[in-house]
């Protein structure tokens, strides 16, 4: 196991996509101008915009009424 002691970002995380997922994820990179996919990753996660997908069960029920 490496030592990331010395790391400035000494924890690292994991997660998984598919084809797909990883051309577009190329693909955005790209139209940034970015080469470095933790550099990304991590400022789109941290800065970025994103999407509720969770749907409240009592907002479900109000807006079908």
């Amino acid at each position: 196991m490496p030592d990331n002691r010395n790391r400035k970002r000494p924890i690292q995380i994991k997660f998984f996509v598919n084809a797909t997922e990883l051309e577009l994820i190329k693909r955005r990179m790209t139209d940034l101008g970015m080469d470095n996919l933790s550099a990304y990753l991590r400022s789109t996660a941290l800065g970025g915009t994103y999407e509720n997908q969770k749907v409240d069960d009592s907002m479900e029920t109000k807006t079908n009424n």
